[in-house]
């Protein structure tokens, strides 16, 4: 797939003027563990809350490159931000995909403002078929990042028969006033996600809320309403791993600004130059760190644009393509780590102290960095198997 979508610029744009702002409530963000409802509200009237949300329900319909550029944006001037506004942006994306128009109905119909949060993949979910549905009896399932600004979740949960074999992955919405939210987010980075833990207990499930997320992840959407629509063919599961990795390019393009602010007054010790712009090993650092920052972003947004370019095809990307993809974003997190590490290693130790804001950068990206989902070693390895003519080892790409 060779075809490059438009971008919108409109949305990049508004995302960048954005950045100021945040900058100056990145303190408060992580002190409260939470976004500040000014920036929810900024997000929500500037539409970036749903540029993945279909037209019909009041969204705006765009691509993956768009969402991308404007992800990048807004974690240049927070990372919890842009990580809040990544994922609840995707699992727009996920819910008009995956559920039916009877769903959408009932989530759209009467309240547009909708801010979706959710997980995957439980820790623990004991579920039961009863008439009409599945009634949770206990579920457990962590770091539900934007937990405290969500009205409706989704989440993960495993359908077994009656001997207690695993039958099918499901995923279920539902009105998030009918979970618990747990206060445990207390972490290194990325303190104002409010990725509190969920508890379920005796929850019912209508069966219209329940689909197989096996048959999402391979392109059997319920969506029959929205198969018209390029952006509805994406492919699910390289749009949500490539959701977690964007902040981290906006860290590190941030970390570059603030380190070329910094540069010029920045004193050198025993190199032989009086000021650190003057050395030649410095020259040398700071140009890797920013073409790693550049491949890292030709791989994000290669990505991008091979999603797009598949949903615009009417052709589900592939099995190979999808493992491929994840394998791009895994690099390109590396990438983002090794130019984070040179830049902190030449800025000196001033990053120590508290407030100063290549701290905050690198709390915020090594909480993100070490995801399991963007693991360059998992992705790679998953590639080469494919590339060696075997199956991947992850069976849900």
């Amino acid at each position: 797939m060779n075809q490059i979508a438009q971008v919108d610029t409109t949305f990049t744009e508004k995302a960048r003027a954005l950045i100021p702002k945040l900058r100056e409530r990145a303190a408060e963000t992580e002190k409260i563990r939470r976004i500040p409802e000014a920036t929810m509200k900024e997000l929500k009237e500037s539409g970036l809350m749903t540029m993945l949300r279909p037209k019909r329900y009041g969204g705006h319909e765009t691509n993956m490159r768009t969402y991308s550029d404007a992800i990048v944006e807004i974690s240049k001037g927070c990372a919890s931000t842009g990580w809040i506004l990544a994922l609840c942006s995707i699992r727009e994306l996920m819910v008009a995909e995956s559920f039916s128009e009877k769903t959408h109905e009932e989530i759209f119909g009467k309240n547009e403002d909708v801010v979706f949060a959710g997980v995957y993949e439980p820790r623990k979910c004991i579920a039961r078929k009863v008439d009409g549905g599945y009634l949770i009896e206990e579920g457990f399932w962590g770091f539900c990042s934007g937990s405290l600004h969500a009205n409706w979740g989704y989440f993960g949960m495993a359908i077994v028969n009656e001997n207690g074999n695993l039958v099918d992955q499901a995923l279920m919405t539902l009105p998030f006033h009918e979970v618990e939210i747990m206060d445990d987010w207390n972490t290194l980075g990325l303190r104002g996600t409010g990725s509190n833990s969920i508890k379920m207990h005796n929850v019912f499930v209508p069966e219209h809320r329940v689909v197989s997320f096996d048959d999402a992840l391979n392109g059997n959407f319920q969506s029959k309403h929205l198969r018209d629509i390029p952006l509805y063919n994406t492919a699910l599961f390289p749009g949500l791993i490539l959701s977690l990795g964007l902040p981290g390019l906006g860290l590190v393009k941030a970390a570059l600004e603030f380190f070329q602010e910094f540069l010029p007054n920045k004193k050198a010790a025993h190199i032989g130059v009086e000021y650190l712009k003057d050395s030649p090993s410095l020259h040398v650092q700071v140009a890797e760190a920013s073409l790693k920052i550049d491949s890292a972003e030709m791989h994000y947004y290669r990505v991008a644009d091979e999603m797009d370019a598949w949903a615009a095809s009417g052709n589900y990307m592939d099995r190979p393509a999808r493992v491929k993809a994840l394998a791009d974003i895994g690099y390109a997190n590396q990438m983002c780590k090794e130019a984070l590490d040179i830049l902190m290693l030449a800025s000196g130790s001033g990053f120590v102290y508290d407030g100063h804001p290549l701290q905050r950068i690198f709390r915020d990206f090594w909480t993100l960095y070490s995801h399991r989902s963007l693991s360059p070693t998992i992705t790679k390895e998953n590639y080469g198997r494919v590339l060696s003519g075997l199956e991947s080892n992850a069976m849900r790409y």
